[in-house]
């Protein structure tokens, strides 16, 4: 036993003493009713959570409600207690699996997972950012000395225009910072939902110390998986030296420092897509957006508290999923919206197609605060894979980017990546039009 896991011991015994058993977890937890389960066992799952806690074996109706989690945060606002119910839940969860799975197996699982990652992320950054600034951003942090860490996480690569407006944003703010992110820095989110508790310790336990020992004195997260990972499974059992805020809070925050620096636009409607369950995200996406000039923020009912986020460990539920995207894409358009805007990378990779097939335009919030403060502009390549059509630009950009990084790819490569960009559910149009682009570009190709 290591002190860390002392420390994730220590989390769930205070929860399951504070605990009452009084269920309103269970009963406003979305994704078991997803799964069919009835409120009325609520003060069974509970009791059974604690029995788990006090060292017994999981029930099979606890293991299936376990499972379910897609990390929405209802439990959180329902409990009467104040108990962070999804931090409990995390915890018991691997410890759940860790009992039932064998230790190879579990290994075995996060590290397929991690490595598919990061071949994606490190090829679809490879093909979108100059070779100077991802050096910069997968520099090891310890080699950095600015007050604030401005932490990428993974997956973010995948549309890099976005740390890439963050930059310009945090620059016209006047801000000490640096970029970091990346594999090397991951928030270790596949080694603890296999519950490899070891390979974890070693990948997104030794990052956050390592933000730590950079000596900055904040770090603003993107990433909402790493945000939560941190908050609850980091900073919450053992308070670090420096805070621990979302870029998004950030940002709404500096909102009176960044007002001079708005420049004049053309009227448009917008749309957010909007998620709960991280922080005060939704709520300073909203401020930020409504600050800027000539933006009317246009409102509509959501399905904004069934996951945190579009994709992760809300991609089981697909056919959710895809209602939640036809019905943001619906209200926008019945809106008469210019544009839908994006809280997050994951949430932007799944609408990022849309504007082939729907009458607006989707963008993440950073596309126009870093219009709205004079710096927009950044291509956003990944949106033009994901509609199709003329990718004369992509195509350009890839074998541009791709030369400076020194990565070569071939026509088994760009299968790997189309599956990769259109397996994720979304709207997108076909993947035939990027698959021919990009063989272009491939070894051998013209």
């Amino acid at each position: 036993m290591t002190a860390y896991a002392d420390q994730l011991d220590s989390v769930v015994a205070r929860a399951a003493s504070a605990c009452v058993s009084c269920g309103a977890c269970f009963e406003a937890c979305p994704t078991a009713r997803e799964i069919g389960m009835a409120r009325d066992g609520a003060v069974a799952r509970v009791g059974e959570l604690k029995a788990l806690a006090a060292g017994e074996a999981a029930a099979p109706e606890l293991t299936r409600w376990l499972d379910a989690c897609d990390g929405s945060g209802r439990c959180v606002d329902a409990c009467p207690e104040n108990i962070n119910v999804r931090q409990w839940i995390a915890v018991s969860r691997m410890k759940a699996v860790s009992a039932a799975r064998p230790e190879e197996a579990r290994r075995a699982a996060q590290a397929k997972r991690f490595r598919s990652m990061s071949q994606a992320v490190r090829l679809l950054g490879a093909m979108q950012l100059p070779s100077e600034t991802l050096s910069r951003v997968l520099a090891p942090v310890e080699t950095r000395h600015a007050e604030v860490l401005f932490y990428t996480g993974c997956n973010v690569l995948r549309t890099p225009h976005i740390v890439l407006n963050v930059m310009d944003i945090l620059d016209t703010l006047g801000v000490d910072f640096d970029v970091v992110g990346g594999p090397s820095h991951c928030c270790g989110v596949y080694q603890f939902l296999e519950a490899d508790l070891p390979t974890y310790e070693r990948v997104g336990h030794r990052t956050f110390e390592r933000f730590g020992k950079s000596g900055a004195k904040q770090v603003l997260t993107w990433c909402p998986t790493c945000t939560k990972n941190f908050d609850e499974l980091e900073a919450d059992p053992a308070p670090p030296s420096f805070d621990l805020a979302h870029i998004s809070e950030f940002l709404a925050a500096s909102l009176d420092r960044l007002r001079p620096a708005f420049v004049d636009l053309p009227p448009r409607r917008a749309v957010i897509h909007e998620h709960q369950g991280i922080g005060a995200s939704l709520e300073s996406v909203r401020a930020l957006m409504g600050a800027v000039p000539n933006l009317t923020v246009v409102d509509f009912p959501q399905d904004s508290g069934f996951s945190y986020a579009c994709g992760g460990v809300a991609a089981k539920y697909k056919d959710r999923e895809r209602a939640i995207h036809a019905a943001v894409a619906e209200g926008a358009r019945a809106a008469g919206a210019d544009l839908v805007v994006t809280m997050y990378h994951s949430c932007h990779r799944a609408l990022a197609g849309a504007g082939a097939s729907h009458p607006f335009e989707v963008v993440n919030f950073t596309d126009v605060l870093a219009e709205a403060v004079g710096k927009g502009g950044r291509a956003d390549y990944y949106k033009q894979y994901k509609s199709g059509g003329d990718m004369a630009e992509a195509v350009a950009a890839a074998r541009r980017f791709l030369e400076s990084n020194g990565v070569r790819v071939d026509a088994r490569t760009i299968g790997s990546l189309t599956a990769d960009i259109f397996g994720e559910t979304g709207i997108a149009a076909p993947a035939d039009d990027f698959r021919r682009a990009m063989t272009t570009v491939a070894i051998g190709g013209g």
